[in-house]
Protein backbone atom coordinates (compact mmCIF):
# COMPACT_ATOMS: atom_id res chain seq x y z
CA UNK A 1 0.00 0.00 0.00
CA UNK A 2 1.57 3.58 -0.77
CA UNK A 3 1.49 5.58 1.76
CA UNK A 4 0.09 8.43 0.23
CA UNK A 5 -2.91 6.85 -0.12
CA UNK A 6 -3.44 6.32 3.57
CA UNK A 7 -6.49 8.09 3.80
CA UNK A 8 -8.13 6.22 7.15
CA UNK A 9 -5.74 8.53 9.25
CA UNK A 10 -6.02 11.63 10.03
CA UNK A 11 -3.35 13.54 8.41
CA UNK A 12 -1.12 15.54 11.48
CA UNK A 13 -1.53 11.68 13.05
CA UNK A 14 -0.36 10.26 9.85
CA UNK A 15 2.57 12.90 9.16
CA UNK A 16 3.56 12.45 13.66
CA UNK A 17 3.86 8.57 12.59
CA UNK A 18 5.95 9.17 9.85
CA UNK A 19 8.14 11.55 11.82
CA UNK A 20 8.18 9.23 15.01
CA UNK A 21 9.40 6.30 12.50
CA UNK A 22 12.10 8.90 10.91
CA UNK A 23 13.24 9.93 13.70
CA UNK A 24 14.02 6.48 15.76
CA UNK A 25 15.17 5.44 11.96
CA UNK A 26 12.44 2.36 12.48
CA UNK A 27 12.98 -0.59 9.83
CA UNK A 28 9.12 -0.38 9.30
CA UNK A 29 6.77 0.85 7.01
CA UNK A 30 4.22 3.04 7.88
CA UNK A 31 1.54 0.46 6.72
CA UNK A 32 3.68 -1.95 8.71
CA UNK A 33 3.79 0.59 11.92
CA UNK A 34 -0.08 1.34 11.28
CA UNK A 35 -0.79 -2.86 11.43
CA UNK A 36 1.45 -3.20 14.28
CA UNK A 37 -0.35 -0.64 16.30
CA UNK A 38 -4.12 -2.47 15.67
CA UNK A 39 -2.97 -5.45 16.55
CA UNK A 40 -1.46 -4.15 19.90
CA UNK A 41 -4.49 -2.03 20.24
CA UNK A 42 -6.78 -5.01 20.13
CA UNK A 43 -4.53 -7.45 22.09
CA UNK A 44 -5.14 -4.80 25.32
CA UNK A 45 -8.54 -4.58 24.47
CA UNK A 46 -9.13 -8.36 24.60
CA UNK A 47 -6.61 -8.42 27.93
CA UNK A 48 -9.12 -6.06 29.54
CA UNK A 49 -12.15 -7.62 28.71
CA UNK A 50 -10.58 -10.49 30.42
CA UNK A 51 -9.69 -8.86 33.39
CA UNK A 52 -13.31 -6.85 33.35
CA UNK A 53 -14.55 -10.56 33.62
CA UNK A 54 -13.05 -10.88 37.01
CA UNK A 55 -13.87 -9.85 40.52
CA UNK A 56 -15.95 -10.68 43.32
CA UNK A 57 -19.45 -10.99 43.63
CA UNK A 58 -21.22 -9.06 46.72
CA UNK A 59 -24.72 -10.32 46.23
CA UNK A 60 -26.16 -8.50 44.00
CA UNK A 61 -22.83 -6.27 43.53
CA UNK A 62 -19.97 -6.69 41.12
CA UNK A 63 -16.52 -5.36 42.65
CA UNK A 64 -14.40 -5.60 39.63
CA UNK A 65 -10.49 -7.23 39.63
CA UNK A 66 -8.30 -4.26 41.50
CA UNK A 67 -11.37 -2.81 43.46
CA UNK A 68 -10.43 -1.37 46.95
CA UNK A 69 -12.23 -1.86 49.91
CA UNK A 70 -11.61 0.57 53.13
CA UNK A 71 -13.11 0.76 56.25
CA UNK A 72 -12.52 3.27 58.91
CA UNK A 73 -13.04 1.98 62.42
CA UNK A 74 -11.82 4.02 65.96
CA UNK A 75 -9.61 6.65 63.77
CA UNK A 76 -7.84 4.11 61.90
CA UNK A 77 -8.24 2.83 58.33
CA UNK A 78 -8.20 -0.61 56.76
CA UNK A 79 -7.44 -1.82 53.25
CA UNK A 80 -8.42 -4.80 51.20
CA UNK A 81 -8.57 -4.82 47.46
CA UNK A 82 -10.22 -7.61 44.68
CA UNK A 83 -7.77 -9.74 43.58
CA UNK A 84 -8.62 -12.04 40.71
CA UNK A 85 -12.13 -13.61 42.13
CA UNK A 86 -10.87 -12.59 45.86
CA UNK A 87 -11.50 -10.37 48.35
CA UNK A 88 -7.25 -10.68 50.01
CA UNK A 89 -7.33 -8.50 53.21
CA UNK A 90 -4.52 -9.01 55.43
CA UNK A 91 -2.82 -11.43 53.05
CA UNK A 92 -5.99 -13.80 53.19
CA UNK A 93 -9.71 -14.08 51.53
CA UNK A 94 -12.14 -12.88 52.85
CA UNK A 95 -15.88 -11.36 52.25
CA UNK A 96 -17.02 -8.08 53.09
CA UNK A 97 -18.92 -9.63 56.03
CA UNK A 98 -15.89 -11.03 57.65
CA UNK A 99 -13.33 -8.09 56.71
CA UNK A 100 -15.98 -6.02 58.55
CA UNK A 101 -16.10 -8.07 61.44
CA UNK A 102 -12.20 -8.62 61.43
CA UNK A 103 -11.81 -5.15 62.10
CA UNK A 104 -14.06 -3.88 64.68
CA UNK A 105 -15.79 -7.10 65.90
CA UNK A 106 -18.93 -8.98 65.48
CA UNK A 107 -22.65 -7.58 64.58
CA UNK A 108 -20.90 -5.11 61.89
CA UNK A 109 -22.62 -4.33 58.75
CA UNK A 110 -20.48 -4.63 56.14
CA UNK A 111 -22.50 -2.66 53.82
CA UNK A 112 -22.79 0.79 56.12
CA UNK A 113 -19.36 0.05 57.01
CA UNK A 114 -17.03 -0.75 53.53
CA UNK A 115 -16.76 1.83 51.43
CA UNK A 116 -15.44 1.42 47.84
CA UNK A 117 -12.81 2.67 45.18
CA UNK A 118 -13.73 0.79 41.77
CA UNK A 119 -11.47 0.23 39.07
CA UNK A 120 -10.73 3.77 36.71
CA UNK A 121 -12.82 6.14 39.71
CA UNK A 122 -11.32 8.40 41.65
CA UNK A 123 -13.85 8.82 44.49
CA UNK A 124 -15.02 6.69 47.32
CA UNK A 125 -18.37 5.06 47.12
CA UNK A 126 -19.92 3.90 50.33
CA UNK A 127 -20.85 -0.07 49.56
CA UNK A 128 -24.70 0.33 50.69
CA UNK A 129 -25.26 3.65 48.33
CA UNK A 130 -23.75 1.71 45.59
CA UNK A 131 -25.98 -1.21 45.73
CA UNK A 132 -29.13 1.36 46.43
CA UNK A 133 -28.03 3.03 42.67
CA UNK A 134 -27.91 -0.16 41.30
CA UNK A 135 -31.32 -0.81 42.58
CA UNK A 136 -32.53 2.01 41.44
CA UNK A 137 -30.85 1.68 37.74
CA UNK A 138 -32.30 -1.95 37.57
CA UNK A 139 -36.01 -0.43 39.06
CA UNK A 140 -35.57 1.78 35.74
CA UNK A 141 -34.89 -0.55 32.90
CA UNK A 142 -37.43 -1.26 30.49
CA UNK A 143 -38.53 -5.76 30.76
CA UNK A 144 -37.18 -7.79 28.52
CA UNK A 145 -40.35 -9.29 26.35
CA UNK A 146 -39.51 -12.82 28.02
CA UNK A 147 -40.27 -10.72 31.24
CA UNK A 148 -43.15 -9.08 30.14
CA UNK A 149 -44.99 -12.09 29.18
CA UNK A 150 -44.25 -13.52 32.58
CA UNK A 151 -45.17 -10.31 34.33
CA UNK A 152 -48.48 -10.56 32.10
CA UNK A 153 -49.27 -14.13 32.91
CA UNK A 154 -48.66 -13.56 36.27
CA UNK A 155 -51.35 -10.83 36.61
CA UNK A 156 -53.61 -13.23 34.73
CA UNK A 157 -53.13 -15.92 36.64
CA UNK A 158 -54.30 -13.74 39.88
CA UNK A 159 -57.13 -12.50 37.98
CA UNK A 160 -58.10 -15.23 37.45
CA UNK A 161 -57.68 -16.77 41.12
CA UNK A 162 -59.91 -13.60 42.00
CA UNK A 163 -62.43 -14.21 39.53
CA UNK A 164 -62.82 -18.17 40.48
CA UNK A 165 -62.79 -17.03 44.25
CA UNK A 166 -65.98 -14.71 43.35
CA UNK A 167 -67.68 -16.91 41.88
CA UNK A 168 -67.59 -19.72 44.57
CA UNK A 169 -68.68 -16.93 47.25
CA UNK A 170 -71.59 -16.17 44.95
CA UNK A 171 -72.21 -20.12 43.87
CA UNK A 172 -72.61 -20.48 47.34
CA UNK A 173 -74.80 -17.30 48.68
CA UNK A 174 -76.80 -18.32 45.91
CA UNK A 175 -77.10 -21.96 47.17
CA UNK A 176 -77.74 -20.98 50.70
CA UNK A 177 -80.23 -18.55 50.04
CA UNK A 178 -82.24 -21.06 48.38
CA UNK A 179 -82.01 -24.15 50.75
CA UNK A 180 -83.79 -21.11 52.75
CA UNK A 181 -86.24 -20.56 51.48
CA UNK A 182 -87.57 -24.52 50.56
CA UNK A 183 -90.48 -25.93 52.52
CA UNK A 184 -88.58 -28.37 54.24
CA UNK A 185 -86.98 -25.85 56.18
CA UNK A 186 -89.36 -24.05 57.09
CA UNK A 187 -91.10 -23.97 60.15
CA UNK A 188 -94.60 -24.95 60.45
CA UNK A 189 -95.98 -21.73 61.79
CA UNK A 190 -93.89 -19.78 59.43
CA UNK A 191 -95.76 -21.05 56.48
CA UNK A 192 -98.68 -18.86 55.56
CA UNK A 193 -101.91 -20.23 54.62
CA UNK A 194 -104.12 -19.18 51.63
CA UNK A 195 -107.09 -17.56 51.77
CA UNK A 196 -109.62 -17.80 49.09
Amino acid sequence: MDPAHIDFIPPATRSALQSFLARTRSTLSLTEAIAAAVELWIAQQTAAARLSQRGYQWKQLFLPDTTTLRMTYKEMTFYAKVVDDEIIFRGHAVSPSQMANKVAGDGRNAWRDLWLLLPNERNWVNAAALRAQLARRLDQQPLSPAEAITEAARAMNTTLNAAMLLIQHVDHQSTTIVERRLPKNRREYDLMEDVH
